[in-house]
């Protein structure tokens, strides 16, 4: 008697559904029916299991796919290193889109080391040779949008493409490539800093859902690209201030916005000895000599409270208990809105500066004592000189007399009288010496009054004074706009007056004087020049023209040589210099900077 068809179905299922049914011969047309019925369910399970694994597949391909992603971003987020950065986008990316080839080639714009071009930064699949001995990247008509940042380009098969052939292909023993992407990186103001180039030997390789992939790790990279530049760019500034700090033997330190002293300062630390807990706040001016410790606080407070630079400069003890002199100069670090992020200012060791400036200042003295001694005591025979050939001259008559009847006594009166002439220039001559001496001597002795001095009528009312000098000899003299100085005016008005004088009194004869003085600020300093298209100074003269009692070229006009010196000793005392351009028979040019203000 036949199974029952409930017991068959029994069968079959614990036989497995895997398994075929057993193809039965002279059954009942039920049972062949459950047989094939059993035979679908079994298929349907087999294409659930494929199903299942398929899905299984695709997810774990999207894990590993989001686990890339997911280490790309942190890389993207945490790397300033521009190279370990472009490393880990081209191999996520190449990973991402299955690519043979991926490179990174970063723009490097025009500057100092030479004009744009393109470098590869990085790169997969392949040894760089394969792309550095080709060069520098050709603008042929497949790669010329990326470089202009014109937007994604996608190849399925460059060898049918017609942007391929534009310079001649492929180079001989580049990788093969058929299917191809590139995308251009390109920063968030429009600025374009590399590009991202795929390959792969197979066409068909790449299509829409890679391109967007691309595009979206491009402006991801863009922005890291962007930081890691802006990083290299702080830290290059950074060395620099700090290379900066070394050249000047500078202590570096910081305050708060408040002015006191917080957080770590090594620098600081090393100079002193201190402690954090010793140097915080105001601590700091315990290292100060007491002698300047309340002056040092009072003034400091004062540039915190009217938010400006601080310049000062006081004696400090060092970590070995030895007091040394040190200039100070602090700016304040703004934010955005104008408020003060910290104090950043810096000790520079003036000591050995201070002691040069110190001896010089005594050797000064001491060349003024003398000088003026010397004059004194030089002064004191030339009176009786002048008053015993004043005597001679006031006794010729006399003396013709005397000699009346000889007959060599007409050419002794005319070797008196020559020899009375020259003892008398002689002693003019020396006068003018001594006073040129005792002038100069009087001059450093003398002290200094700063005011306020507009420039352009100052110099304008020394024109005036010597106008019928310039008149008479046909110059004219033109005055720009100069800055305005806070000096002295006795002194600045000597200086100036002394070149135009010279000036006036050295043009050429044979063409109208131009006397022309101009001024400008440079680097914080007043720069004014006095030029002429006079005679010239013979370019070996140009040093001795400003020693005492040395004058150039013909010695046609009145003068004993200490214009030119005097003016040099006033420009040094006010903290300038004065420089000369002459060219012999074209004119010359003399340029005095001085500061704005005066110490």
């Amino acid at each position: 008697m036949a199974a029952p068809l409930h017991a068959l179905r029994d069968q079959a299922v614990a036989l497995g559904l895997g398994r075929a049914a057993p193809v039965l011969t002279g059954v009942p047309a039920e049972v062949a029916a459950v047989s094939a019925e059993i035979a679908g369910a079994a298929q349907r399970q087999r294409e659930r299991t494929a199903e299942r694994a398929r899905a299984a597949s695709a997810l774990r391909a999207e894990t590993q796919r989001l686990e890339v992603l997911n280490r790309l971003g942190t890389a993207l987020s945490s790397e300033l290193d521009r190279q370990r950065l472009g490393d880990a986008v081209v191999e996520a990316a190449t990973h991402l889109t299955a690519a043979a080839y991926g490179a990174l080639f970063e723009r490097v714009p025009e500057g100092p080391d030479g004009p744009e071009h393109w470098r590869l930064l990085s790169l997969t699949g392949g040894p760089r040779e394969a792309f550095t001995r080709f060069g520098l990247p050709r603008v042929t008509n497949l790669f010329s949008e990326t470089f202009a940042a014109g937007g994604v380009v996608l190849s399925e098969d460059v060898t049918t493409d017609p942007r391929y052939g534009s310079h001649g292909g492929m180079p001989k023993g580049h990788l093969p490539v058929r299917s191809y992407l590139a995308v251009p990186v390109v920063s968030g103001t429009g600025s374009t800093l590399g590009a991202l180039l795929f390959g792969h030997p197979e066409p068909h390789r790449f299509g829409s859902r890679e391109a967007a992939l691309i595009e979206g790790l491009a402006g991801q990279a863009a922005v890291a690209m962007d930081n890691a530049r802006l990083f290299a760019s702080v830290r290059r500034e950074q060395d620099r201030f700090a290379a900066a700090v070394q050249a000047v033997r500078g202590v570096l330190w910081t305050n708060g916005p408040d002015g006191r002293m917080t957080d770590d300062q090594p620098a600081w630390a090393g100079l002193t000895g201190q402690t954090p807990a010793q140097y915080a706040g105001f601590g700091w001016a315990d290292a100060v000599h007491p002698d300047d410790r309340a002056t040092s606080v009072e003034t400091w407070n004062a540039a915190v409270a009217e938010r400006r630079r601080y310049t000062h400069e006081h004696r400090v003890r060092r970590h070995d208990g030895v007091f040394r002199t040190y200039a100070i100069q602090a700016v304040p670090v703004l934010d955005p809105d104008g408020t003060i992020r910290e104090w950043v200012g810096v000790h520079s060791d003036i000591t050995e500066q201070r002691a040069a400036e110190a001896a010089l200042r005594e050797s000064n003295e001491e060349i003024q004592r003398y000088a003026y001694i010397v004059s004194h005591d030089l002064r004191a025979p030339l009176v009786n000189i002048m008053g015993f050939t004043s005597e001679i001259e006031a006794s010729q008559d006399d003396i013709r007399t005397a000699l009346a009847g000889r007959p060599d006594a007409a050419r002794i009166d005319a070797d008196l009288a020559e020899s009375v002439s020259f003892i008398k220039a002689a002693i003019n001559k020396m006068d003018g010496l001594i006073n040129a001496i005792l002038k100069l001597s009087r001059e450093g002795r003398r002290n200094f009054q700063p005011e306020p001095l507009a420039m352009t009528a100052l110099v304008q009312s020394l024109a005036d004074a010597q106008r019928h000098q310039a008149d008479t000899v046909g110059a004219v003299i033109t005055i720009g706009d100069l800055p305005d100085l806070v000096a002295d005016r006795v002194a600045v008005g000597q200086i100036f007056g002394n070149l135009i004088d010279n000036a006036i009194k050295y043009l050429a004869k044979d063409r109208p004087g131009r006397i022309e003085i101009s001024g400008s600020v440079s680097d914080g300093l007043a720069v004014i020049a006095v030029r002429d298209n006079g005679r010239g100074i013979d370019a070996r003269d140009h040093a001795r023209v400003f020693e005492l009692f040395r004058r150039s070229g013909v010695q046609d006009r009145p003068g004993e040589g200490i214009g030119l010196a005097h003016v040099r000793t006033l420009v040094r005392v006010l903290g300038g210099r004065i420089d000369l351009e002459s060219e012999f028979g074209v004119g010359t040019t003399f340029t005095v900077t001085l500061p704005l203000r005066q110490a």
